[in-house]
């Protein structure tokens, strides 16, 4: 039996979307529509001065603003990854740009050189440089310690570019429209593309196994995929075909979590396959997309129609 304690960090048009933890225990959220961050940090009454039940019940979250309305797109801060150890970059994809925010606020923003870029998925290197993809100019792109950008074509064509993860100098991304992972083995290495078996799969979030391969999700397969370094894909189906999986991110204590979109679920896949599913309605919300797990094994995953949601198991 799991618990869930519900954070309401924004409203249902603002759209929590994801989700990272520092290290100084402080929990991160996108709100995708509003252009906004928020932080939650330990050891303080949540917002409203009321107490939750569950984990993450001491709570406060506090906003900042990372994109603003230009007039030549939306505003949409769509990820979040932890940069240091109270540091993260946020990909403001309609505004072209990558921001560095810390507690206090925006501490760098750094613009994409190729206008209509769109910077959504982010890969935060232990040097200090990160690498983001580009959803609207199949490119992939480096940040180095000075701010600086170099681009590198992703090896497709209108393939959307979605998310992508790291481990050492090895790096994945998917690639949504073109069914295929990307995998680079090293950061000036040309790509290689592995074109998934399953047709039109969707694949969409991705991290990087112990082992060094990738575990990748299906959103319109209702899967889960493994792909190691010479290409060879392992498919896991989850119990409803429907079930839209959405992001994904690894257990500390083994195997991986999982958002269930289209189910509004979460699940807990074995590297064997083996799945154990968590249904989130109880909570009242709906659409879970980003999810992070923190030190004490809870798991944060950002629910887009208004809440932020903390499950233990």
């Amino acid at each position: 039996m799991s618990s869930i304690a519900v954070h309401e960090v924004g409203s249902r048009g603002e759209g929590p979307y994801s989700v990272a933890v520092t290290d100084d225990g402080a929990v991160w959220c996108t709100l995708v529509h509003a252009g906004a961050v928020v932080r939650g940090t330990p050891g303080t009454p949540i917002a409203d001065g009321t107490d939750a039940e569950g984990p993450g019940a001491q709570l406060r979250f506090e906003r900042t603003q990372v994109s603003v309305a230009s007039g030549v797109g939306p505003m949409q801060s769509s990820q979040v990854v932890a940069a240091g150890d109270d540091t993260v970059w946020v990909s403001d994809t309609g505004g072209d740009a990558l921001v560095l925010v810390g507690p206090a606020g925006v501490v760098r923003r750094i613009d994409v050189p190729t206008p209509e870029a769109q910077p959504f998925g982010i890969a935060s290197q232990a040097d200090g440089t990160a690498w983001f993809t580009e959803l609207g100019r199949d490119a992939l792109g480096h940040i180095d310690l000075f701010g600086r950008v170099t681009e590198y074509p992703s090896g497709t064509r209108e393939g959307f570019v979605s998310m992508i993860a790291s481990s050492g100098e090895s790096l994945w991304f998917t690639a949504n429209q073109a069914n295929a992972i990307g995998y680079i083995r090293g950061g000036d290495s040309a790509v290689q593309l592995f074109d998934i078996p399953t047709p039109h799969s969707g694949p969409v979030g991705i991290v990087v196994g112990d082992d060094g391969a990738a575990w990748f999700t299906e959103i319109l397969a209702g899967a889960v995929g493994r792909v190691d370094r010479q290409g060879r894909f392992t498919e896991h189906p989850l119990p409803w075909p429907e079930s839209k999986p959405h992001a994904l991110c690894v257990d500390p204590a083994g195997g991986f979590w999982v958002t269930l979109w289209g189910a509004n679920e979460l699940a807990h896949l074995d590297v064997d396959g083996t799945v154990e599913l968590v249904d989130l309605a109880p909570s009242g919300h709906e659409e879970p997309h980003g999810l992070a797990v923190d030190a004490s094994g809870t798991v944060w995953v950002a629910m887009e129609s208004g809440a932020l949601l903390a499950v233990t198991r």
